[in-house]
């Protein structure tokens, strides 16, 4: 609805600019920079986002705003490479913001297409993984190329948080000793008392697995029967 009320409100503009001859040409000032020499501007927005990219960087995709969600400030330019997702927020004099996230600090990512969406495009939303830092939003993105940078986002995100499980799992395991999902049967004790002691340790290090996330109550439960079986 953004892009639409930008229409509308523009419109508005325009008809008391057209009856007060005194607010002609101001609009006509803010039209001409609005629209005239559009092409070269884009590619200035372009080689601007290359221009905030590390040495290592590769860009994979980029969007421009259009041109609805910024009837009054100049279109903010969103691009992938392989280690984040960079936005650039142009001055309307001059100058330009960069904001972005780590793949590594991605945590959700949310796209949203946007009634008539040839004109309005899609609306692409970036949550980062600390609480304390704002979210990046960026309206009014072509809807193809906002799909692609949808997607490959998600890949991101769903790799990142596989990472992190892992890591997870170990950190739990190491802490509970090195207790290994689908292993072998476990030794038996030399005596029955050891062995009861050492079942009972092995099935506690597994159950600490459980309730830290690490495993499912399925790999628990299959744990817990390799213990039992080799007592």
């Amino acid at each position: 609805m953004g892009g639409v009320v930008n229409i509308i409100l523009y419109g508005l503009i325009g008809a008391l600019a057209i009856g007060s001859l005194w607010g002609i040409f101001p609009f006509a000032v803010l039209a001409f920079f609005t629209f005239y020499g559009a092409a070269a501007r884009v590619a200035k927005a372009s080689d601007r986002l290359s221009s905030t990219l590390m040495e290592d960087e590769d860009l994979q995709a980029e969007a421009l705003q259009h041109r609805v969600f910024a009837l009054f400030h100049r279109r903010a330019i969103v691009g992938i490479t392989n280690s984040r997702v960079v936005v650039v927020q142009r001055g309307l004099l001059g100058g330009f913001k960069m904001l972005d996230i780590q793949w590594k600090d991605l945590e959700d990512v949310t796209l949203e297409e946007n009634v008539l969406p040839s004109l309005c495009g899609s609306n692409l939303k970036f949550k980062h993984s600390n609480k304390g830092t704002a979210q990046i939003e960026v309206k009014g993105v072509e809807s193809d190329v906002a799909s692609v940078i949808y997607s490959k986002s998600q890949s991101q995100e769903q790799a990142w948080e596989e990472k992190r499980r892992i890591r997870r799992i170990e950190e739990v395991r190491a802490a509970a000793g090195g207790v290994v999902v689908n292993s072998g049967p476990v030794p038996v004790a030399a005596s029955q008392g050891a062995g009861g002691n050492r079942m009972l340790e092995e099935i506690t290090k597994a159950k600490a697995l459980l309730d830290a996330g690490a495993i499912s109550d399925a790999e628990f439960q299959e744990m817990k029967a390799k213990i039992l079986a080799a007592a």
